[in-house]
């Protein structure tokens, strides 16, 4: 059986899996902590261009810990949730809360994109269209034709961390 994570390792092996503490590099990212059969399992830190994830590892997912951006901006947890910002909890981006703005507060940036202020009522804008949830489906903000059609798992994170549309109608 070959490890799930594929990259240059450095540490212990058990049964040919990755397995103890260990560091893995792939590309410009790296994780280094323990690892149980072939998977990030325990404590651990991974390292992006981006940033840092520190904490507790189960199964190759954090589970409790933080993040800490590249300038420095610390998310203030992370944990088996979603992450509480740039959701319908807190619909701030990035920007938005490093540079202050309050959660409640009229928000600056509507979208990462030109489109987002055209989201129907009650739909979620996915960036490349909008998720209506009556008719399950992600349409193209510009012609309205369907752009796929997501599965269970992709509907169940759109409408965990995707902005909510406020009553706008699509041209």
């Amino acid at each position: 059986m070959d490890s799930i994570l594929v990259g240059k390792y450095e540490g212990e092996y058990q049964n040919g899996l990755y397995h103890g503490k260990g560091k893995i590099t792939y590309g410009k990212n790296s994780y280094e902590g323990t690892f149980f059969n072939g998977q990030m399992h325990g404590e651990g830190k991974m390292t992006c261009e981006e940033g840092v994830y520190k904490g507790y590892w189960v199964e190759g997912k954090l589970v409790n810990g933080c993040y800490v951006y590249s300038d420095g901006l610390e998310h203030k947890k992370v944990t088996h949730r979603a992450w509480d910002y740039c959701s319908n909890n807190d619909p701030r981006f990035y920007t938005e809360v490093k540079d202050g703005i309050k959660n409640g507060d009229e928000l600056r940036d509507t979208t990462a994109h030109d489109y987002g202020h055209l989201t129907p009522k009650d739909c979620f804008d996915t960036i490349d269209g909008y998720y209506d949830v009556l008719k399950h489906a992600v349409f193209d903000y510009k012609t309205g034709e369907i752009v796929r059609t997501p599965n269970q798992t992709e509907i169940d994170w759109i409408i965990a961390n995707c902005r909510v549309g406020k009553g706008f109608a699509v041209n």
